[in-house]
C-alpha cells in the first residue's frame, strides 16, 4: 500500500464527508420547506438572487485557489515535503485575503448603487451588505476546507460545515420569523460564517510545520485556467436562474430556485465521493501511477451509477407528491422540472466526476474547453425558452448541459486513461426501471383516488 493511499483513504473519506452532507442535506431540507412557509414567493425569489449574487461573489474572488491549495498540498505531502505544503497553505492564504477584503470594502461602497438591482425589495441596500459579508467569510471557509482536504483531515471539514449550516440557516429563519424577513436569512448567514472562520483558525493550528514557503508561480499558472473553467461553472450553478430572473421575475425564480435546490440533496451522491478522490488521484497521478488513477474512477463510477439513476428516478415519479408535501401545493406546478433533473441527476454525478478526474491530471485546458462549450449552449437553450416555456428551459438546458459534459470529458480522456463510466450500469438500469416505475404507479393511483 502506497503512503498516498494510506494518507487518502478514499473510502475513509467518502464515509466522512457523505456523513456530513447527510446532516447538512437534512438541515437544507428542513431550512427550504420552512423558507416556503415563512417567505412568499417573491421573497423567495429576492433570496435566491441573493444567494446568486453571493455565489459570483466568492466563485469570482477565490477562484481556483481552494483547488490549487488541495492539489498542491497533496502533492507536496506525497512527495514527503511538508513545509513545501505548508508554504502552499500561507501562499494560497495571503493571495486569498488580498484579493478579497478590498473586494469586500469596494462592494460595500456599490451597495447603494446595485440595491436597484433587487425588483420589489423594500431595503436592498441592506440586503447587499449582509450578503458581501457572508461572501467574505465562505470565501475564507472554502479556502480552509480546501487545506483540511488536501492534508487528508477530513473530519475537520466535518466539523466545520457542521457548525455553519445548521447555525447560519436555523439563525437565519429565526430573524426572518422575527420580522426581518429576507435581511434575517443573510444576517444569519453572516453571524454564522464568522463563528465557522474562528473555528477553522482553531482546527488549523499545527497541521503543518511552520516556516515553509513555495513560489507563486506553479500556483498560479495552475489557477488561472482553472479560475477561468469555475467561472464558467458558476455560469452552470446559476446562469439559468440570472436568465430566469431577468426574463421572468421573482415570482418565477422563487419555486425554480426551490425545485433545483431540492434535486441538488441528491447531489448527497456523488459530492463526498469526488471531495475524498481529488487529493487520491492527484497523488497517484504525480507518482504515474496510472492505473490506480483508472482503478479509483472504476470504484467511483460504480458507487455513482447504482446510487444516482435509481434514487434520481424514483424522486422523478413522485415529484408532485413530494413538491406537495414538502413546500406545498403552490409549488406542484414545478414538478415536470424536478422530474427532469431528477432522471439528469446521473449526468450530472458521472460529469463532476470527469471534471474533477481532468482538474486532478492537470489537464486544464481540457477542462476549460468542455465546461466552456457546454455552458455556453445550456445558456442559450434557456436564453431562448423561457419566454415560450418558463422554468422547464432551465430543466431541459441543465439535461442538455451535463450530457454534453460527459460526452467533452470521455473524449477528452480517451488517450490518458480509461474512465469506466459504464461501471454497473447494466445493474444501474434496472434497478432503477424497478424501483421507480412501481411508484410512479402508485403515486398515480394515489393522485386520483
Amino acid at each position: 500500500m502506497t503512503k498516498s493511499t494510506d494518507l487518502y483513504n478514499v473510502p475513509r473519506g467518502t464515509a466522512f464527508l457523505t456523513s456530513q452532507q447527510l446532516i447538512l442535506y437534512a438541515t437544507y431540507l428542513v431550512f427550504y420547506a420552512l423558507l416556503a412557509r415563512i417567505l412568499n414567493k417573491v421573497e423567495v425569489g429576492q433570496f435566491a438572487v441573493l444567494a446568486l449574487i453571493q455565489a459570483l461573489f466568492v466563485g469570482v474572488v477565490s477562484g481556483s485557489l481552494p483547488s490549487a491549495a488541495t492539489r498542491f498540498i497533496s502533492r507536496s505531502i506525497a512527495a514527503g515535503d511538508l513545509h513545501a505544503a505548508s508554504g502552499v497553505a500561507r501562499a494560497t492564504l495571503r493571495l486569498s485575503l488580498a484579493v478579497v477584503v478590498p473586494a469586500v470594502v469596494i462592494a460595500l461602497f456599490l451597495s447603494p448603487l446595485l440595491g436597484g438591482f433587487l425588483q420589489g425589495a423594500t431595503d436592498p441596500t441592506n440586503l447587499l451588505l449582509a450578503t458581501f459579508v457572508s461572501a467574505l467569510f465562505a470565501d475564507l471557509m472554502l479556502l480552509y476546507a480546501a487545506f483540511f482536504i488536501g492534508v487528508g483531515r477530513y473530519a475537520q471539514t466535518l466539523y466545520q460545515n457542521l457548525l455553519y449550516v445548521p447555525l447560519s440557516r436555523g439563525l437565519g429563519l429565526v430573524l426572518a420569523l422575527l420580522g426581518f424577513r429576507v435581511f434575517g436569512i443573510m444576517a444569519g448567514w453572516a453571524i454564522g460564517g464568522a463563528i465557522t472562520i474562528l473555528l477553522s483558525v482553531y482546527m488549523w493550528h499545527g497541521q503543518l510545520p511552520r516556516g515553509g514557503s513555495y513560489p507563486l508561480r506553479p500556483i498560479l499558472g495552475f489557477s488561472l485556467p482553472v479560475f477561468a473553467s469555475a467561472l464558467i461553472t458558476l455560469g452552470q450553478q446559476w446562469g439559468d436562474m440570472g436568465i430566469v430572473y431577468a426574463l421572468l421575475g421573482p415570482i418565477a425564480l422563487g419555486p425554480y430556485y426551490l425545485v433545483v435546490s431540492s434535486v441538488s440533496f441528491l447531489s448527497i451522491l456523488w459530492i463526498p465521493v469526488n471531495q475524498a478522490i481529488y487529493p487520491a488521484l492527484s497523488a497517484a497521478h504525480s507518482a504515474d501511477d496510472i492505473q490506480g488513477v483508472s482503478d479509483r474512477l472504476a470504484l467511483a463510477f460504480r458507487l455513482i451509477n447504482l446510487s444516482a439513476l435509481p434514487i434520481g428516478a424514483s424522486l422523478a415519479a413522485i415529484s408532485p407528491t413530494a413538491l406537495d408535501i414538502v413546500y406545498g401545493r403552490s409549488y406542484v406546478s414545478e414538478s415536470l422540472t424536478m422530474s427532469i433533473l431528477s432522471l439528469s441527476s446521473v449526468l450530472v454525478a458521472q460529469g463532476a466526476l470527469l471534471v474533477t478526474t481532468l482538474q486532478a491530471i492537470g489537464h486544464t485546458r481540457q477542462y476549460l474547453a468542455v465546461t466552456f462549450a457546454s455552458t455556453l449552449s445550456f445558456l442559450v437553450i434557456v436564453g431562448l425558452g423561457a419566454l415560450p416555456i418558463g422554468t422547464l428551459a432551465g430543466a431541459v438546458g441543465r439535461a442538455i448541459l451535463y450530457t454534453l459534459i460527459v460526452a467533452m470529458a470521455r473524449f477528452s480522456l480517451r488517450h490518458t486513461l480509461p474512465a469506466h463510466t459504464n461501471s454497473s450500469m447494466k445493474k444501474a438500469i434496472p434497478l432503477a426501471a424497478g424501483v421507480s416505475l412501481p411508484l410512479l404507479a402508485i403515486d398515480q393511483l394515489l393522485t386520483i383516488y
